[in-house]
């Protein structure tokens, strides 16, 4: 053995994976280890630590009181946060990184915090059988509890707002009178969409948990009476029929595509002559990666077998079912829009 002193790596080395030398393990393990620093994170916004620290700064013992956690563990969460830069050490004190003062502490321009907790309630446990969803192609996430249930509804109203609006403002809703929102969740997507055109009635269709707190919230709103909240599996029973337009938003990701082509089969019994069917999700266009494969493709899989899709195969589905694939139409990314009409 070589008496020269053995030097111990850090996880910033070599991170490209081809530095000069001989390989080292660092990149491998800084990917291995990332989630200490998820949960860290998880647990920081849980106990209030990023509202506590704000831009100017507080001592261990001050996170510690104003978190209520021991002043050791206040310590090491903001050790191992400002390792990760999301906060800062100045002296004795830890502040806030600036996009962790924008974006965790509850007083910027957008909250990401209910995203953190839906990865820490509802996506984490579930990644834990990742292997058997990979081997398998099957969702492995367990029945949501009803505090699962809303960390998931905001998650997805909180990314998926931003489409939401632009699909109100860059689809042409004028000619249709009645819309069906299949799988619409808290009514992202056509809440806008029902403010923007007020000759137009919504019925929105989601399980009957999520249907009963939208039916809830419009019954005394500015949408009473113009939107109606349906719970049902959408796979066990017809879908609402009548419609103009049917709207199924970020919602053929999650499932196979055996389970797609039914439910495009359902649509299609459900639409009213001359009426259209709008597709919006994160399509690939070409065999390269769907820029949020990372947060979709997997993600997607583990809640119940789904994926990102190419278009030219959604549009054959759409064919099987007795539509018409009449177009893609751009949004701003990660999402697009597929129309369809009755073939």
């Amino acid at each position: 053995m070589s008496d020269e002193p053995q030097r111990m790596f850090t996880p910033t080395e070599q991170t490209d994976g081809a530095a000069a030398g001989p390989p080292a393990p660092a990149r491998i393990i800084e990917l291995a280890a990332g989630f200490m620093v998820s949960k860290t994170l998880f647990a920081a916004i849980e106990v209030g630590l990023f509202a506590a620290a704000g831009p100017d700064g507080r001592t261990p013992a001050e996170l510690a009181e104003r978190c209520s956690v021991p002043e050791r563990s206040a310590r090491a969460m903001a050790d191992l946060l400002a390792d990760a830069g999301l906060l800062v050490r100045d002296g004795g004190r830890f502040r806030n990184a600036p996009d962790a003062e924008a974006f965790l502490a509850g007083r910027g321009p957008f909250d990401l915090r209910p995203l953190a907790r839906y990865w820490d309630l509802v996506s984490y446990p579930t990644w834990r059988h990742a292997t058997e969803a990979y081997r398998t192609r099957r969702g492995v996430r367990s029945q949501l509890d009803k505090t699962q249930t809303e960390a998931y509804e905001s998650a997805v109203a909180l990314v998926t707002a931003e489409t939401a609006a632009d699909l109100a403002r860059g689809y042409d809703f004028g000619p249709h009178r009645r819309l069906l929102d299949v799988g619409g969740g808290y009514g992202t997507f056509v809440k806008p969409i029902l403010t923007a055109y007020p000759d137009l009635s919504a019925t929105l269709v989601d399980l009957p948990e999520v249907a009963s707190a939208v039916a809830a919230e419009a019954a005394d709103g500015p949408l009473a009476g113009r939107l109606t909240a349906v719970g049902q599996d959408i796979f066990a029973e017809p879908l609402p029929g009548g419609h103009d337009a049917v709207l199924v938003a970020n919602v053929v990701h999650l499932f196979p595509p055996e389970q797609i082509a039914e439910l495009f089969r359902r649509a299609r019994a459900a639409i009213a002559p001359g009426g259209r069917l709008l597709l919006v999700d994160w399509w690939r266009t070409d065999v390269a990666p769907h820029p949020s494969a990372r947060f979709g493709a997997g993600e997607f899989l583990m809640i119940s077998g789904g994926d990102l899709y190419q278009v030219d195969e959604v549009a054959d589905w759409l064919g099987a079912a007795g539509w018409r694939f009449a177009g893609l139409r751009e949004l701003p990314p990660p999402s697009g829009l597929i129309v369809a009409e009755p073939a």
